[in-house]
């Protein structure tokens, strides 16, 4: 496991996960999101024989904490946009799980595409990503220390994590019924 072992490993941007070892290395990226995805790799693995269908989506309910919705979706198609929304209560913004008894969030906290974030469009995300705790990622900052959400300088992923309870609305255990809706986002 040591990285002399791979050299090959050195340059280019690779994830490698052990199983039997317990063990995932990342080299070769600037991304955060590979560590959190290398963790849903596993879980995909090892869920499904525990009878858990683990799912990239996020899940919101409404105020009552009923009527359940789902939002599959590629990275920027709108999943944590859409699921933190004000009139609803958010269980959480990507990676989920799918349980007999229904729906459960993995991670506490939340991973959102920010490039072009504004205040006007995306309030709950903008203020949640301004909170002490919120770390940006491939941000620019301005010489004020100000984020300069516009520019996509290094990369047009730029991301914002957070705690979950950033968002005013959010569910406090992460849990929910079985959905009543499940949207495809494809654009």
């Amino acid at each position: 496991w040591e990285l002399m072992c791979f050299p090959e490993m050195e340059d280019d941007p690779k994830v490698v996960i052990c199983f039997h070892e317990k063990k995932i290395v990342i080299t070769g990226t600037h991304y955060a999101g590979e560590i959190k995805k290398s963790i849903f790799t596993v879980l995909n693995f090892i869920l499904p024989e525990k009878g858990i269908l683990p799912m990239h989506c996020s899940v919101n309910t409404d105020k009552d904490g009923k009527n359940p919705a789902i939002f599959f979706g590629l990275s920027g198609t709108g999943k944590t946009t859409l699921s933190a929304s004000d009139d609803r209560i958010l269980i959480g913004d990507d990676e989920h799980g799918w349980s007999s008894t229904g729906l459960f969030n993995f991670e506490g906290g939340c991973y959102a595409k920010v490039i072009d974030l504004s205040r006007e469009h995306e309030p709950e995300i903008w203020n949640a990503v301004q909170q002490p705790g919120a770390t940006l990622e491939n941000v620019v900052i301005s010489d004020e220390g100000e984020p300069l959400f516009d520019r996509s300088d290094h990369t047009e992923n730029t991301r914002g994590s957070y705690p979950i309870e950033h968002i005013e609305n959010a569910s406090r255990i992460g849990t929910c019924g079985h959905p009543n809706n499940i949207i495809f986002l494809t654009c």
